[in-house]
């Protein structure tokens, strides 16, 4: 088999945990695809003996994981959902289809939803059921955006298999840069940046106990950074913005990328903390480094991903 002859298939699960059965439609278009095909806790017998040695180990609930990125780019039509929607909803978001306007993904604090995905390795199918997971997204200048999944699923032996995948829910994305993202505003300041991240951080645990297996997401920690230059302190005064000590400072952070209907990805994170800040060295201007901790306003708000 080769190392790179590699693709999946992933769908929403109507009942956790049994196999929804993706088809090639359901091909995911990826990049740094990794299988951890048999991972879990283990225990050793520590067998009592007349001689040294180990005894031999046990795994008490054996899981997959899998991690990949996916490239950020709209469906093609403004109210269709994007091949990416099945990853972002077994991540913890709903979605919200306006059929002709957009399609709007954010966070849920229960009612998970999870998906099935089928991975290849040239003739090697393994079916992953019960799959949920996290993920962090990335728009950096001169690179195309994307998402980076992580995955935990209950495990299944490999067979002999292949798929035939259909990408043509996948647009080709377009790079970073003045002309494709028009929009990235921070507490009501026009930046220009360099490069943002947001890292949604789920709590993804793997459980097995008398009666139930699964994987659930108890929490999630969202937060990121953001590179930008420095402007003046007339300008914007990012430390009265960041100083924590007499009192917090939140406010909006708003990224758009792409123009045309069809191809834009809007990301609003309603409620922010920029809680540290660093000079950096960009391409010899003065630079910002700032963390960002991504709040709640009403409850399941803190980060809002339109496709339109």
């Amino acid at each position: 088999m080769l190392y790179k002859k590699k693709t999946i298939v992933a769908k929403i699960e109507p009942v956790y945990g049994t196999d929804a059965v993706p088809a090639g439609a359901d091909a995911i278009v990826t990049s740094n695809l990794n299988i951890e095909p048999y991972e879990g806790d283990k225990v050793s017998r520590d067998i009592d003996r007349p001689g040294l040695g180990l005894s031999e180990e046990i795994n008490t609930g054996p899981n997959v994981k899998l991690s990949f990125d996916v490239e950020i780019a709209g469906s093609g039509t403004a109210g269709t959902a994007p091949g990416y929607g099945s990853l972002l909803r077994a991540c913890g978001f709903s979605e919200t289809i306006n059929a002709g306007t957009d399609v709007v993904y954010q966070p849920v604090s229960e009612d998970f939803e999870s998906i099935t995905i089928h991975f290849e390795r040239d003739g090697e199918l393994q079916k992953v059921p019960g799959c949920r997971g996290s993920v962090s997204l990335k728009l950096e200048k001169g690179q195309l955006p994307k998402f980076s999944f992580s995955f935990t699923g209950l495990y299944q032996r490999p067979v002999a298999g292949s798929l035939t995948p259909d990408w043509s829910k996948f647009k080709a994305p377009i790079p970073v840069n003045e002309a494709n993202t028009p929009t990235f505003t921070v507490h009501g300041y026009e930046a220009i940046a360099s490069a943002v991240s947001i890292d949604l951080a789920n709590e993804v645990k793997y459980s097995n106990v008398i009666n139930q297996e699964g994987v659930i997401i108890s929490d999630r920690a969202p937060t990121g950074q953001l590179t930008i230059d420095a402007p003046t302190l007339a300008a914007k005064n990012f430390f009265t913005t960041v100083e924590s000590h007499n009192g917090i400072s939140t406010g909006s952070i708003q990224v758009v990328h792409g123009v045309a209907a069809g191809h834009i990805v809007q990301i609003d994170a309603p409620s922010t903390q920029l809680s540290t800040i660093k000079h950096a060295d960009l391409d010899g201007f003065a630079g910002y480094e700032l963390s960002a901790r991504y709040l709640p306003v009403t409850g399941d708000d803190e980060i809002v991903i339109t496709v339109k």
